[in-house]
């Protein structure tokens, strides 16, 4: 049993700069050992996104870290708490923006079309324990508008200022993420895994949704049509089949994010 008495946040090592928290983490194992513990850094010169991609921060103007997370499903179901974290992802952004975030599967938050959070979710484990210690990574681009990044993210990227009516103190939006995140993984344990699944459906417009996803052999189309109880993708494929989508990009149509790269 995983005893989850410390809460996320229990333990905050706050650091100026590095290549990237969840990289931090996997070096120095011993921070695994401990549940909730929470690495943030004010500036991240090697951060990185799912499928080895390169998460852009910039000095003080982004939310950087990542959570040890002490797990108890099996190692194929991990990636279920890639939703877990964009639902608390959701819950303390929303308060903020004008217009509510949306959850795109499996790992990001955008308002509108434009993406305002990432989340990196690693698997670590220790000889010592029994079950798989994840480490998830989220940035949030709090501070600034999209002008002060690289023209290429120009058109898919905002940030929470931006998006915002009111004043945004990051380290605040910081603790609040690190509250909805611990009350998500308890509902999680408390067995309401079906409430929290249908809470991320229906905070990412998914449901019906014409997609284009990744497949071994290129890019096909079709309709989402839920989620399966470990989290991936159902979605019907133009030919009648039921896809379950298990890795690779998934694109909404008609969206910036539309052109598969």
């Amino acid at each position: 049993m995983v005893d989850f008495s410390n809460k996320i946040g229990h333990h905050i090592i706050r650091l100026d700069e590095i290549p990237s928290t969840n990289s931090f983490l996997l070096r120095n194992k011993e921070y695994l050992k401990q549940h909730g513990t929470v690495v943030t850094a004010h500036a991240q010169t090697g951060g990185r996104g799912r499928a080895e991609r390169k998460f852009v921060s910039l000095p003080g103007k982004n939310i950087t870290f990542s959570v040890v997370v002490h797990s108890t499903p099996p190692l194929e179901d991990l990636g279920i708490y890639s939703l877990l974290t964009g639902i608390s992802v959701f819950r303390a952004l929303s308060p903020y923006t004008r217009v509510l975030p949306r959850l795109k599967w499996p790992n990001d938050v955008l308002v509108g079309n434009r993406k305002i959070c990432g989340i990196l979710l690693e698997v670590a484990t220790l000889p010592e324990m029994r079950h798989p210690v994840l480490v998830i990574g989220i940035g949030i681009n709090c501070k600034g508008s999209a002008s002060d990044y690289p023209e290429d993210l120009l058109h898919t990227l905002t940030t929470l200022e931006q998006e915002s009516s009111q004043p945004i103190k990051p380290n605040i939006v910081f603790q609040e993420v690190l509250i909805q995140l611990g009350n998500v993984l308890d509902e999680f344990m408390s067995h309401r895994k079906s409430e929290l699944m249908q809470e991320w459906l229906s905070h990412s417009n998914a449901m019906a949704a014409a997609v284009q996803y990744e497949t071994r052999d290129g890019w096909a189309t079709g309709v989402v049509e839920g989620l399966t109880s470990s989290g991936y993708l159902l979605i019907r494929e133009n030919t009648g089949k039921l896809h379950t989508h298990i890795s690779g990009d998934v694109l909404y149509c008609n969206s910036p994010y539309s052109n598969p790269k």
